[in-house]
Order: C-alpha cells, then sequence, then structure tokens
C-alpha cells in the first residue's frame, strides 16, 4: 500500500512540534503550522485525534528507529568502534529533535497505556540490536546475561545521550570508552 504524502507530511510535522513543545503543549494548531497547512481543520481529514497522530509518530519512530540503529549495531563489529560512537554522538548532537522525540514518547508510552506496547516495541529493537553486538564482540555469554547486558547498555546510551542534551560539554566519547572498558574488563572479548 502506498503511503499518502499529505499524511507523511502531517506525522512529520508532528514529531518535530512534539520534540519541541512536548505532546500536551503541541496542539493541531502547532502541527499543521509546523506542516505548512493554511487550515488546521486539514489535519482531521487523516486524522481523528491528536492521540491518532501521536500513535503514527511512534509508528515512524519504530521504522526510523530500526534503520537509524539497525544499521548502526547490525553485525559483527568492535564493542564500541570509534565509527559507532561517532554515529551514536552525531545523533546526539545533528538530531537533538530526534532524541527528544524519543523521551516524549517514553513519558506517553509511560502515560497511555494503548501506547506503551508499541513504545516497550522501541527499547526492544535496541536491546536486540545490542544483543547482536555483544553475541559478536563478546566470547561465552549466556543467553540470560546477553540480555541483562543489552539493556543496561540500551540504558546507559539513552542516558548518555540525554546528558548530553543537557550538557552539550560532555565527552561521550570518554564515557564510551569507559564503558568499553568496564564490560571487556569482566566479559572476555572474542578477539
Amino acid at each position: 500500500m502506498r503511503e499518502n504524502p499529505r499524511k507523511r507530511q502531517i506525522v512529520e510535522a508532528a514529531a518535530r512540534a512534539i520534540a519541541q513543545k512536548g505532546y500536551a503543549d503541541a496542539s493541531i494548531k502547532d502541527i499543521a503550522a509546523e506542516a505548512g497547512l493554511a487550515a488546521p481543520g486539514l489535519i482531521h481529514y487523516y486524522f481523528k485525534t491528536k492521540e491518532e497522530i501521536l500513535r503514527e509518530v511512534v509508528l515512524q519512530n519504530h521504522r526510523l528507529h530500526q534503520e537509524d540503529f539497525g544499521a548502526l549495531f547490525a553485525g559483527p563489529s568492535d564493542l564500541f568502534s570509534e565509527n559507532d560512537s561517532s554515529q551514536t554522538e552525531e545523533l546526539t548532537e545533528h538530531r537533538p529533535e530526534w532524541y527528544k522525540l524519543r523521551y516524549e514518547l517514553f513519558a506517553q508510552g509511560l502515560r497511555n497505556p494503548e501506547l506503551s506496547s508499541e513504545v516497550a516495541e522501541l527499547l526492544q529493537i535496541g536491546r536486540e540490536g545490542i544483543s547482536n553486538v555483544l553475541d559478536a564482540t563478546l566470547y561465552g555469554l549466556e543467553e540470560e546475561q546477553l540480555e541483562a547486558l543489552s539493556a543496561v547498555l540500551l540504558s546507559c546510551f539513552d542516558g548518555l545521550a540525554l546528558q548530553k542534551l543537557l550538557q552539550p560539554e560532555l565527552d561521550l566519547e570518554r564515557a564510551y570508552g569507559l564503558l568499553e572498558s568496564l564490560i571487556l574488563g569482566r566479559f572476555s572479548s572474542t578477539e
């Protein structure tokens, strides 16, 4: 099925508005203005409610997360190769709205039971990507250890990105280096 370009335009505008203002403060009028629509009522032709728009934003973010982090964590690589940390730092510095939207979606997933499973799936994709790298990089991890370490690392990545947004002077490369040395000090590398 082909995606409607106007609907996609509205969803992308909603993502930007929600990242800037938060879901509660981003109005239909704000979304319409961000989409370049002359009349906010045009949005209701495509979406009945603001919550329906949010659901589409979550789905779009899900696809983007799979693309961005799927590529970042796909296949065997060094645990925190220079390329991986520079890509994560680039997302934080050059696409801060992506992380701001991510954090807003986390908050909405906590508040709205109908969105919680979709937002939880975003986290699952991240853990699976990290798990693939760990499985290819570290030797002898049991499944439970792999799952637990993936969850810890995802929380570290999200937490470090949040700190970088709030404190741009934070040295992510140094933090990633320390994290890598802690992990390699505890687990054996496949190399």
